[in-house]
């Protein structure tokens, strides 16, 4: 747009007139708007909560883009009640079963009144709507009252100086008391995945909670700790604790830990500072892998006989299946190339042979059906097999223990955090003996612990260390790169005789180049030199969602190369054709995080869309439910671990310094099945060979079991 009339104002009244841009998620948006002075204008900022109709005051600062213009940029925004045609055909539109059309009935016969006339009597109202009948009238009113409930939700937020954009979160968490819950504690909202402390903090302060009082103090070290877990730590030194809690809340909150102890919130032990729940559970992971390192095997196999032939194991490969036979508890580690999933399969193979029962599974959907396809047995995922039931937890464990299972397999076992592994061993009955099967030079589990490695650690467990790379194995240049990689050396860039010519390196250096490379890779060449589907076998790996080189950036740029033309899903930020993963356990769904796909159908009527697996299914998805999907062009590396694609295309850029390391850029080169490109600034490979993963997690576990 023009530059606009008062560059310097900070805050405008305007009808938003179109959404042109919102993320999946529903927080970025990009708006076209009128203001009362008839100017069109674009707004941006965390909008996705607005919809077009709808009159919004904001606060914030103009912006000139390099590409699009001057823009508005909200810091702040207050939404209107809706009083335009356009927006109250919207917020009618909205309702459960009303829609479209019956949003233009209730209008046509209520007029402007409607949102009034409609709350004195939902129930009255909406039953004379055409098509709701007594089957969808009880639906209908739960969705207006919901709506009303939170829009006063948003208001109260609003009223107070904490954004709108998580309204919805909090009152699908706290449901119709949600007000009266914040107003009691506002400090309730950091139980909510995502929302952190400073936001709960704006809100206390907005209704004027004293910065010196306990709540205040006590909910700053509860989250201290808490952030400490998405760090991978159990617990953290009295010192560091108090350091970082000081930084939170700009007070000293040392007298209050020996309160919150005393009130179970916290665990003091020596200089260890632990929130209670997840001590307590990494102490029962300890105890119950010492009741299966000392419990005798009951697994019968007499004289089991080692196979002939070329495939025969080696000596290392066999050892694991013995460790299995005499021990109700061992681990198999080894880079790839070493023979892990010929030493699993071997130990299948005998089990099935003897007419013993095994059962295999993973922590992702993903890993467990690459499992199941190498091994020849029917493989599950951790959460299916301790048969998870949203909202209750794990149905198996100590009292009802996964049933009938001479040997379990858990594979990718280095992505088992405390808690996943607690839960899994609680549910080992008295006959059953297990091997954890893992790589511990690949990503640290997301969340606290690295249970591998500390049991490995421990020295208790009996391991094999699996280190020989196979001759086949060895001839992929991918296998060789992960090696030297995990070594810290610079990976081969040159094929030698006999070798598979998998893995390339492209020098680039600049963001831009570095970003119109691995487009033109992703979206063009490679796949026409290898004959791939653009958006579903060609993969684009980054460290980082920001930045001119980071996942977003990608997801944007690729899905305008690739889906420029798919048909909007009204009500969500996707386009039929778009590449897609689920980032969050759905088990209503059995659609798992990580899990990829594309968003291949509409249904208006349902109100559903249609997401075809990259495992072959197809589900019908209700279009409320898509906010836990993302735009997949470009996914991070964490997300990728435990899954392979068959072409891995990774930007190296100095930029993303803080996630470099040697594990993450392992993890990513081994994530592809025919071919990795690496692409970027040879300083920034460098930088991630001289770095281990960037900081020791504070973990029990080790010493605990030892």
């Amino acid at each position: 747009m023009d530059e606009p009339a008062d560059r310097d104002a900070g805050a405008l009244t305007a009808e938003v007139t179109a959404v042109r841009f919102s993320v999946p998620d529903g927080d970025f948006a990009v708006l076209g708007a009128l203001t009362d002075d008839g100017d069109e204008v674009t707004l941006t900022g965390a909008l996705g909560h607005v919809h077009a109709g709808e009159a919004v005051d904001v606060e914030g600062a103009w912006r000139r883009h390099a590409k699009h213009g001057w823009q508005f940029h909200a810091e702040r925004v207050r939404v209107r009640a809706p009083v335009g045609e356009q927006a109250l055909l919207a917020y009618l539109g909205a309702v459960k079963h009303v829609g479209t059309r019956g949003a233009a009935w209730l209008l046509e016969r209520h007029g402007h009144e409607v949102l009034q006339i409609v709350d004195r009597d939902p129930e009255g109202r909406l039953r004379e709507v055409p098509g709701i009948g007594p089957a969808k009238i009880g639906a209908a009113v739960a969705s207006w009252e919901d709506q009303g409930a939170l829009r006063a939700v948003r208001l109260f937020l609003e009223d107070h100086g904490v954004p709108a954009t998580v309204a919805a979160r909090i009152y699908r968490h706290f449901g119709a008391g949600s007000i009266a819950t914040l107003q009691a504690d506002p400090y309730a909202l950091t139980e909510l995945d995502g929302i952190g402390f400073a936001t709960a903090d704006a809100l206390a302060r907005a209704l004027g909670t004293p910065p010196d009082s306990p709540g205040r103090l006590d909910a700053g070290v509860v989250h201290a700790l808490t952030a400490a877990e998405d760090d991978g730590h159990c617990f953290l030194p009295r010192a560091e604790l108090l350091a970082r809690a000081r930084r939170l809340l700009d007070a000293d909150p040392a007298d209050r830990l020996e309160d919150l102890a005393a009130r179970g919130r916290i665990v003091l032990e020596d200089d260890r500072v632990a929130e209670a729940s997840l001590h307590h559970t990494e102490r029962r992971l300890a105890r119950r892998v010492r009741e299966l390192l000392g419990a005798e095997p009951v697994l019968r196999v007499p004289d089991p006989e080692r196979p002939d032939g070329p495939l025969a194991p080696t000596d290392a490969q066999w050892a694991v299946v013995a460790n299995v036979l005499e021990r109700r508890l061992s681990v198999l580690t080894g880079l790839p190339g070493t023979g892990k999933t010929q030493s699993m399969r071997a130990l299948v193979d005998l089990l099935h042979a003897r007419r013993r029962t095994v059962r295999l599974c993973a922590p992702t959907g993903k890993a467990a059906r690459r499992l199941g396809e190498t091994t020849g047995a029917e493989a599950t995922t951790i959460h299916r097999l301790l048969e998870f039931v949203p909202g209750e937890g794990f149905a198996r464990g100590p009292d009802d223990p996964i049933p009938g299972t001479d040997v379990l397999i858990v594979d990718e076992a280095s992505m088992l955090g405390v808690r996943l592994a607690a839960a899994l061993l609680d549910a080992v009955g008295p006959r059953t003996h297990v091997l954890l099967v893992g790589d511990v030079d690949q990503l640290a589990p997301v969340g606290p612990g690295r249970v591998l490695e500390d049991l490995i650690e421990s020295g208790t467990v009996p391991t094999v260390r699996l280190t020989e790379i196979f001759r086949q194995a060895a001839r992929s240049m991918i296998v060789r790169a992960a090696h030297a990689i995990n070594a810290g050396q610079a990976p081969p860039t040159s094929p030698r005789d006999g070798d598979v010519h998998d893995f390339f390196l492209i020098g680039r250096d600049g963001a831009q180049a570095i970003f119109d490379e691995v487009c033109a890779l992703a979206a063009e060449r490679l796949p026409a030199h290898y004959g791939l589907g653009a958006a579903g076998d060609v993969q684009v790996l980054a460290p980082m969602h920001k930045g001119p080189v980071g996942i977003d950036a990608f997801n944007a740029e690729l899905r305008g190369r690739l889906n420029p033309d798919g048909a909007a899903v009204p009500g969500t930020a996707f386009r039929l054709g778009d590449r897609v993963i689920q980032t969050r356990n759905s088990y209503e769904h059995e659609l798992m995080n990580g899990e990829l796909g594309m968003l291949v159908a509409h249904d208006p009527e349902r109100e559903t869309v249609l997401f075809a697996a990259d495992d072959g299914r197809r589900l019908r998805l209700p279009v409320g439910d898509t906010r836990t999907l993302k735009l997949a062009y470009a996914i991070s590396v964490h997300k990728a671990q435990g899954s392979q694609m068959p072409v891995a295309v990774i930007p190296l850029f100095r930029g993303h310094h803080l996630m470099l390391t040697r594990n993450l850029l392992y993890t990513a080169v081994t994530r592809s099945e025919r071919v990795t490109v690496l692409v970027g600034d040879p300083s920034a490979l460098e930088l991630a060979l001289s770095r281990r993963d960037a900081h020791r997690r504070n973990t029990r576990l080790a010493q605990l079991v030892a």
